[in-house]
């Protein structure tokens, strides 16, 4: 029983959208979810002497951010910042950042351009246990045009079959995502936030190398040109979307493509302080309005949505998904579908079937939380007990 963890007492939300279980068990087993249920079922390990008692706290699965950079640190400046880092500079961030995110009981990251190598290296340290942090997926690097939005932390690519070499060789850097610039941004000064960038037919070959390969496909999108193409040309996942219209959101319904709406990243730009490029706070305030109103039409008419923050962009410090939770919260996402976001629903997105819920077989990762966050979005931010692959990784009981 060496490798065995039992937690018992807590209220359990299992990730699966059912009703909550009072006073639940846990067993875990190397590594491996073995029970989760009534205290009936559990087979006699809730009497083991070295449970966790959980009695008053609520047990969820460990929390995903599908949309974060390790590299950055939620410097004002980002463009700056990330053209002034060294090589070492960004691995430590990413050790940093995935600390950070394990801390608030993010158990896993999708990290969608980072600086050089560093994110990969970050997740292969993360894998083999050399570094404590939050499971890494990555894109390594972003694809944009020449000149065009992120450049400075990307690849930019002008053809077709530029395109298709570099998702290769980002394939074989260890790229889990690729992550393809469909449109300006508000971080990358000079580009207006909407204009469109890579034209269709690039969009369509960098999906479909992406998919021969294995590889899921993220577009970063804010005007509603650009994501149209990118929604047309296949993508997995929009990444902001905050000029979405109605028959691109039934298109994306039905091909699916999941929204990560991001909702932080503009918000705490507009309100972190006085130290970031006027740029970006005006292209903030410029989407922002927009990028709610468009949430609220996507979750009305059925889009799939899963958590993401960009987190290191200005004043979006890694470990804050519980603030996003709680904008989506007032953008009109009800609490069991925020729950379901942030766990089953982003592992989905990910293409991750071992988390994102906690059954019999699954990988133990959870979270005890001080509160229930059905009836209180700020429970999130009131982490008590992290568990990640079986093993209690953060302990604040």
């Amino acid at each position: 029983m060496s490798d065995t963890l039992v937690v018992r007492g807590a209220r359990l939300y299992d990730g699966r959208g059912l009703d909550a279980i009072d006073e639940a068990v846990l067993v875990a087993q190397d590594g491996r979810v073995m029970y989760a249920g009534p205290a009936g079922g559990a087979r006699g390990f809730d009497a083991l002497p070295d449970a966790v008692d959980a009695a008053g706290r609520t047990l969820i699965p460990g929390l995903i951010d599908a949309h974060v950079h390790l590299c950055s640190n939620g410097s004002p400046d980002f463009a700056a910042d990330a053209q002034s880092l060294s090589a070492q500079q960004a691995r430590d961030r990413c050790a940093e950042a995935a600390l950070r995110a394990l801390e608030a009981g993010i158990t896993t990251v999708r990290d969608l351009g980072g600086v050089g190598s560093a994110t990969v290296e970050a997740a292969r340290a993360q894998a083999s246990g050399a570094l404590k942090g939050a499971r890494i997926l990555t894109s390594v690097q972003v694809l944009t045009v020449p000149g065009g939005h992120a450049h400075f932390i990307g690849r930019e690519i002008a053809s077709v079959g530029e395109m298709v070499k570099a998702i290769q060789s980002l394939h074989e850097a260890g790229a889990t995502v690729i992550k393809l610039v469909a449109t300006g941004g508000v971080l990358t000064p000079g580009i207006g936030a909407q204009q469109s960038s890579f034209p269709p037919e690039q969009l369509h070959a960098a999906v479909e190398e992406a998919h021969r390969l294995g590889l899921r496909a993220a577009a970063h999108a804010i005007g509603a040109e650009g994501i149209a193409a990118a929604v047309d040309a296949g993508v997995d996942s929009i990444e902001h979307g905050c000029f979405l219209s109605d028959p691109v959101i039934g298109e994306m319904i039905g091909n699916p493509t999941w929204l990560v709406a991001t909702l932080s990243a503009p918000e705490r730009i507009a309100s972190g302080g006085n130290e970031a490029p006027q740029y970006a706070v005006d292209k903030s305030l410029e989407v922002m309005t927009a990028q709610r109103g468009s949430f609220r039409r996507a979750l009305d008419l059925g889009t799939r949505i899963a958590s993401g923050t960009d987190a290191g962009t200005p004043y979006n410090l890694h470990g804050g998904l519980s603030h996003e939770l709680k904008l989506m919260h007032e953008s009109g996402m009800g609490l069991e579908r925020i729950l379901m976001s942030a766990t089953r629903d982003a592992a989905q997105l990910l293409g991750l079937g071992d988390i994102g819920s906690l059954e019999a077989g699954k990988i133990a990762d959870f979270v005890l939380l001080d509160g229930d966050p059905l009836t209180d979005v700020g429970a999130y931010a009131r982490v008590a007990l992290v568990v990640q692959n079986g093993r209690i990784v953060i302990d604040r009981r």
